[in-house]
């Protein structure tokens, strides 16, 4: 058997194990979870609607039925139909226009910092806090990390 004739029987058990590999086999082990449709909650299929300016789970908490089992479950704080979060604003909206969303939106100013801002407000007024102009972004505190 010459080098040549080597080189194709590597080449096409090379190419034949590919071939197999690329089917499915129920006992394989896939590195990648198969999609599930009910990505979030509640039957929900999608994350916030284009234009919204809210983390996918803050959007999440404020169109499922049971909002409070819900903040449980993904170790959010919730109380009384409030939910911590950080407001970030644009740098060029003013302190005015600031103070008036935590009036209108009725939400309590925990702390202020610059443009951002950590507050408690009504789950009912996420999604139309989110799009107001001033605000860039609203999401959840950062957690600390359990050793």
């Amino acid at each position: 058997m010459n080098l040549k004739s080597l080189h194709f029987i590597i080449l096409a058990i090379f190419f034949l194990g590919c071939l197999t590999i690329t089917k499915k086999d129920s006992n394989a082990v896939s590195s990648l979870p198969e999609k599930n449709e009910d990505t979030f909650a509640d039957g929900i299929k999608e994350g916030p609607p284009k234009g919204l300016k809210l983390s996918s789970i803050l959007y999440e908490l404020a169109v499922v039925s049971e909002p409070e089992k819900f903040a449980k479950k993904h170790d959010i704080f919730f109380t009384t139909g409030t939910v911590r979060v950080f407001i970030s604003f644009n740098p060029a909206s003013s302190n005015s226009e600031r103070d008036k969303l935590a009036e209108n939106y009725n939400f309590m100013v925990e702390r202020k910092s610059n443009d951002l801002l950590r507050a408690l407000v009504p789950i009912d007024r996420l999604i139309p806090l989110s799009k107001e102009s001033v605000v860039w972004s609203i999401r959840l505190p950062d957690r600390a990390i359990k050793p």
